[in-house]
């Protein structure tokens, strides 16, 4: 016999992360936080310190300042390709710290 109230994890988890905003913006800054590392490759990852998200706002913060200043210099190219790799445009600016 079957129960009515079964449901897939999948179906629990959006369930969770539609109902509870925290849910919902730890995931997306884990989510922005992985493409990071994913999109930069190992060597820019080996200088990111810490990447935080709140609302559209990106915020890496890098341990060499020479790796600084080139991403700074291509904050709108960095946001384009990150936002494809999300599959959506969350990314609404980028601060490079």
């Amino acid at each position: 016999m079957g129960r009515h109230n079964d449901h897939s994890i999948k179906e629990v988890f959006q369930f969770f992360e539609n109902s509870n905003s925290k849910i919902k913006k730890g995931l997306q800054t884990l989510n922005v936080q992985e493409v990071w590392h994913a999109q930069m490759g190992p060597t820019i990852s080996s200088y990111t310190q810490k990447i935080s998200f709140y609302e559209g706002d990106c915020k890496v913060y890098l341990t060499s300042a020479p790796l600084k200043k080139e991403l700074m210099s291509g904050k709108d190219k960095l946001k384009k390709i990150l936002n494809d790799a999300l599959g959506s445009e969350i990314i609404k600016s980028i601060e490079i710290l």
